[in-house]
């Protein structure tokens, strides 16, 4: 039985990191083992709009600290340096599109459901940037678009912007109480962006040639009670649209693994999964292979970045529509979080449920899987339901539009 000591023990710790360079949490939500990384040794940083040619530096340096963990994130955008699409939104929240450092300690503690969180000030606004008659509209624009043939599923996405004055690392604390999940994490660049994720999602898990994949596809709310709890999940688990919608991500993943796998090795698992986090129910599936020889970190991520289950597919295509169709630049969300070594070891999720936190700005996001069948109200209270454990951490209330004071 784990004991209070434990459930606090790595926030303790990062609270007490010393805030003069990179430093980063990678907590397990009481899954598994939990890592504080500090005492940076190295660091690479990409800013804004620096994508191309960023898997080529990122490579480098991997090589050069082999030895090492190294941590951090890998921002939407550097789908662009695989085969870029043309951009059309403005990054109205300019965070670096590559943050990653190899740290000199890292300090494991033992899985822990987080408690204890401190008490944190409420943000004074959590805004969408679009109303739910605009976000409506955009996801039939995508509807339309599988209609005339030109995709099967997309991943729709909108911004929610807020401020607050506060420690980010404490706020972490909080969100990962609010909303613990299995590939929570938490970086600071030392420059003043911090990142905090509660992503129920793995994107890649790589031990020597073994990889693995989880795309994510498919969700309903929690219930009120029990009854309700148990009627929702049955909905999901039988629900057409949604298995059809991880079906596609599935054999996209399978493809896109296949580009780096050996003949043969990939496999799917037991086919629909689902699981129950604090505020959602998901679908989710498992696809495995075996890498070719000599495949690198960097090879794996050319074939498999963005994932698709944020995607869509034809995840090219889809890239092209999603940037006519949202509202600003992804940045963070939707890239991965995770670390690299050492050797050949890899774990990176999908950055969703996610916080980026600068100067006192906050910036979240939150979307779903548009197919044939989707109701575009239903698509829209969907993202919603995906912000409530960031609504709960923040304790402020998704504003729409002209609602409100800031």
């Amino acid at each position: 039985m784990e004991t209070a000591s434990e459930a606090t023990a790595p926030f303790l710790a990062l609270m007490a990191a010393a805030r003069t360079g990179p430093v980063a949490l990678l907590h397990s939500g009481g899954q598994g083992a939990t890592w504080l990384c500090t005492d940076a040794v190295a660091q690479l940083t990409l800013p804004a709009g620096a994508e191309i040619g960023a898997w080529a530096q990122l490579d480098a340096f991997l090589h050069q600290h082999e030895g090492r963990r190294v941590v951090g994130w890998l921002g939407y955008d550097l789908g662009r340096d695989v085969e870029a699409w043309q951009k059309r939104l403005v990054d109205d929240f300019p965070v670096p599109v590559l943050h990653v450092a190899a740290y000199a300690t890292v300090r494991e503690f033992a899985p822990a459901v987080p408690t204890g969180a401190p008490r944190v000030p409420a943000a004074t606004a959590l805004r969408a940037h679009v109303d739910a008659a605009d976000y409506e509209r955009r996801v039939a624009a995508v509807v339309e678009h599988i209609g005339a043939g030109d995709i099967f599923q997309a991943n729709l996405t909108q911004p929610f912007t807020g401020s607050w004055q506060g420690d980010p690392r404490a706020l972490f604390w909080r969100l990962c109480e609010q909303s613990p999940a299995p590939f929570a994490a938490y970086v600071e660049d030392g420059q003043g962006t911090a990142v905090l994720s509660s992503s129920p999602e793995e994107f890649l898990w790589r031990q020597g040639d073994s990889v693995r994949t989880r795309p994510i596809k498919g969700t309903r709310a929690r219930g009120a009670d029990a009854v309700e709890d148990q009627r929702l999940l049955r909905e999901l688990v039988h629900s057409e649209k949604d298995e059809a919608e991880l079906a596609m991500i599935v054999d996209l993943m399978r493809n896109d693994l296949g580009k780096v796998a050996a003949i043969g090795s990939v496999q799917v698992g037991p086919f629909p999964e689902h699981r129950s986090f604090a505020q959602v129910h998901h679908l989710f599936a498992t696809v495995t292979g075996q890498l070719r020889p000599g495949i690198s970190h960097v090879d794996l991520l050319r074939a498999t970045f963005p994932g698709g289950s944020i995607t869509g597919c034809p995840k090219q295509r889809c890239l092209e529509i999603l940037e006519q169709h949202e509202v600003a630049r992804r940045g963070i969300y939707t890239g991965a979080i995770g670390w690299f070594g050492p050797g050949g070891a890899m774990h990176l999720n999908i950055a969703i449920r996610t916080l980026v936190h600068r100067a006192g700005r906050l910036r979240g996001n939150a979307g779903g899987g548009v197919t044939a069948l989707s109701d575009p109200h239903l698509e829209w209270r969907e993202t919603l339901a995906k912000m409530v454990g960031i609504e709960k951490a923040l304790q402020v209330a998704v504003q729409m539009p002209n609602a409100g004071t800031a």
